[in-house]
């Protein structure tokens, strides 16, 4: 049996979230990078599903938009954190067996808050294709990145 203490790397949890614990100024480009983003999205969205309301639908709905997408993130890190320190499966960002989980964990809780949550009171049809388009449009791709680029 290996009796060999395995150190644990937190530099290569994921990216941008330890990132931006690391250096708190990034928070200025990726709090307002994702609410852009959401924002296209929705107004994208809004113009192929032929909604007519775009105003009113943009005030009501790109706050909580954004803030899910944040929290689903988060989930999708937290899930990625676990693996690696409670369960030590590795080191994160270079293995797609930790990183597609996390990445397929934030798109599905996107799409459930959206769903159940966000756009709760529209028909399910519209409902279910406004959720599907954050889910997959604006899951978290850069849990992608491996942490190897940046550390060489």
């Amino acid at each position: 049996m290996n009796t060999k203490k395995r150190d644990v790397k937190l530099y290569n949890v994921l990216f941008p979230l330890w990132m931006l614990l690391l250096i708190p100024v990034l928070w200025l480009i990726v709090i307002p990078g994702n609410f852009i983003i959401d924002s296209i999205v929705l107004l994208v969205s809004m113009a192929a599903l032929k909604i007519t309301e775009k105003k009113q639908w943009y005030k009501k709905y790109i706050l909580k938009i954004f803030l899910f997408g944040m929290l689903s993130d988060v989930i999708g890190a937290a899930y990625m954190l676990l693996m690696m320190v409670v369960f030590r499966l590795g080191n994160m960002g270079d293995e797609l067996y930790l990183t597609i989980p996390g990445l397929l964990i934030s798109a599905v809780m996107i799409f459930v808050f959206n769903y159940f949550v966000t756009f709760k009171k529209i028909d399910k049809p519209l409902r279910f294709k406004l959720a599907i388009i954050f889910a997959v449009v604006t899951a978290p791709y850069t849990f992608l990145v491996p942490s190897s680029w940046l550390y060489g």
